[in-house]
């Protein structure tokens, strides 16, 4: 897994109460022997105006998402390797640049 992938994955809800399967972009994989993935979620709920931490993604055959969605680049959570239900696809070249520049942005 690389950064801009993206997989289909058990996310939990904020309350860490349910589940539920969702797309979403690999920001890294962890370094330890558990391999677990740091990923920020997709949603298909797309607002009339997006956040600038929210990026708008179309449907394509480079992201292989179903409809038009947002990546939430600030909901970020580290996940099983095991909790993987599918990989997708990949964030475009414009995609990737602009994920990285608000991960940056976000740690600076």
């Amino acid at each position: 897994m690389k950064i801009g992938d993206i997989i289909l994955i058990s996310f939990p809800f904020a309350e860490f109460t349910e589940k539920k399967a969702r797309p979403c972009v690999v920001i890294a994989e962890t370094i330890d022997k558990y391999k677990d993935l740091v990923v920020s979620a997709i949603s298909s709920v797309v607002p009339s105006s997006i956040s600038h931490r929210e990026i708008f993604l179309k449907p394509n055959r480079t992201n292989n998402l179903r409809v038009e969605s947002i990546i939430k680049v600030d909901r970020i959570v580290t996940l099983k390797r095991n909790d993987k239900i599918a990989d997708l696809g990949k964030l475009s070249k414009s995609e990737l640049s602009d994920f990285k520049n608000i991960l940056s942005e976000m740690v600076m």
